[in-house]
């Protein structure tokens, strides 16, 4: 059944070829042996994450792969995507969740409809995974791989730390969901209205619907509403379940949203999840389902004109233009900038973004963070360590590296072109 699986990729020429590290970070069989702990514990204690750092400097900058290239020659987008919902599906209620065991390999997780195509992001990884060993967890390189795409695009980080422990399939991810687990733990009859313990609104997705909350019509069904004003009770809502406060919310949407773009091609879809077809998932249904062809999301553009480098002008647009809700390529809700000038007309904005301006408190934090950039700087900076470490086990030989001792990259990241493709 896999050789055939895989023949059909090769011949059918509007697919590409999975990447080549796609069968050890999206196993077939669904588990994958870790070492024991005392193993771990030593091979840890010898890891060096400078050169961890490096390397993965280097995979930003000049490794681009054809089975998944990087836009604007910068993977960074990419693994911050990565590293973000790994750790989000952390949550307060039962300590569940988070990026330490590296589950985001296996179901359910792994075939999140947020986790679309986040198989490549892992599967680049591989060369570096292997290199390092068993001191060099998956939950750890997750979240190392993200923070350094944030460093290395000018983002503000003081301190990152390793020591996550595997697990050796997702078990303990399975009353996240979608599971028999799930249902009986925790039921959610109406996707888009689940509530606590659960860690989202919607099962497979890290926080909530972008779009809008899913709200009852008056012919009795759920439909998504693309209401800001009404978004802004499911942020508060799903970000609470993380134990994140509201300074931190608005600085992990805005400082996340400064980077990449979001992908919506066309309406077609990204193809099979991992759990319909682990031998090639999402592998995209719009033209070669890569690049301008992406779909993963459904949401099309970027959020800023320089979506590979720190700044604040997430907070500057999404306060100083006016916005137009639309359908876009994708077919999804979005939003975009009224009487664009040329650089703008690409910029996009989700119902979730634009909620921040729709919450009188969020607002003013919006407002602040566009004024005071420091300030924004700060918040992201300790929301960001918060999401990376929460949950899970780790080793007793924890080791943590300050942001000032980074390595510095060989190479400037290149500034972007407007009509330059990017992907997250």
């Amino acid at each position: 059944m896999r050789v055939a699986s895989a023949l059909a990729v090769l011949l059918q020429p509007n697919l590409a070829a999975p990447c080549p590290g796609l069968k050890y970070t999206t196993p077939p069989e669904n588990f994958a042996k870790v070492p024991e702990i005392p193993s771990y514990d030593l091979a840890l204690k010898e890891l060096k994450l400078k050169d961890v750092i490096a390397d993965l400097q280097s995979l930003f900058f000049t490794q681009s792969q054809e089975c998944w290239p990087a836009d604007l020659g910068h993977y960074g987008p990419l693994f911050v995507r990565l590293a973000w919902h790994c750790s989000g599906s952390w949550r307060v209620t039962d300590g569940r969740g988070g990026c330490a065991g590296g589950r985001q390999r296996f179901e359910p997780e792994r075939s999140w409809a947020d986790n679309t195509n986040l198989d490549k992001a892992r599967a680049l990884l591989w060369p570096i995974k292997e290199k390092f060993g068993d001191g060099l967890s998956w939950g750890d390189l997750f979240t190392l791989a993200g923070t350094t795409a944030i460093k290395t695009m000018g983002g503000p980080i003081t301190q990152y730390c390793a020591g996550r422990i595997d697990s050796p399939d997702g078990t303990d991810s399975l009353d996240l969901g979608p599971s028999p687990e799930q249902e009986k733990y925790a039921p959610c009859p109406i996707n888009g209205t689940c509530t606590r313990p659960l860690g989202s609104t919607t099962v497979g997705l890290i926080y909530l619907n972008p779009e809008g909350p899913v709200t009852k019509q008056s012919d009795g069904s759920y439909q998504v509403d693309p209401d800001p004003a009404k978004s802004a009770h499911d942020i508060r809502d799903a970000f609470g379940r993380m134990g994140m406060n509201d300074s931190q919310t608005v600085a992990l949407i805005g400082g996340g949203h400064t980077f990449g773009k979001s992908h919506g091609a066309c309406p077609a879809g990204p193809g099979p999840a991992p759990i319909e077809d682990v031998n090639n998932p999402w592998p995209g249904k719009c033209g070669t389902g890569k690049g301008d062809d992406t779909f993963t999301s459904g949401m099309e553009g970027p959020w800023t004109t320089k979506p590979n480098e720190w700044d604040n002008e997430f907070f500057n647009s999404l306060l100083n233009r006016s916005w137009q809700l639309i359908k876009g390529p994708g077919g999804h809700w979005q939003w975009r900038v009224q009487n664009a000038v040329d650089a703008e007309k690409k910029l996009m904005r989700l119902t979730s973004d634009m909620a921040l301006i729709h919450d009188d408190i969020y607002h003013g934090i919006v407002h602040e963070f566009a004024l005071n950039f420091p300030a924004f700087e700060r918040a992201f900076d300790e929301a960001w360590f918060k999401l990376t470490t929460s949950g899970g086990r780790w080793s007793q030989n924890m080791k943590c590296i300050s942001g000032s001792d980074f390595p510095t990259p060989k190479k400037v990241v290149p500034r972007m072109r407007l009509d330059d493709p990017i992907t997250i």
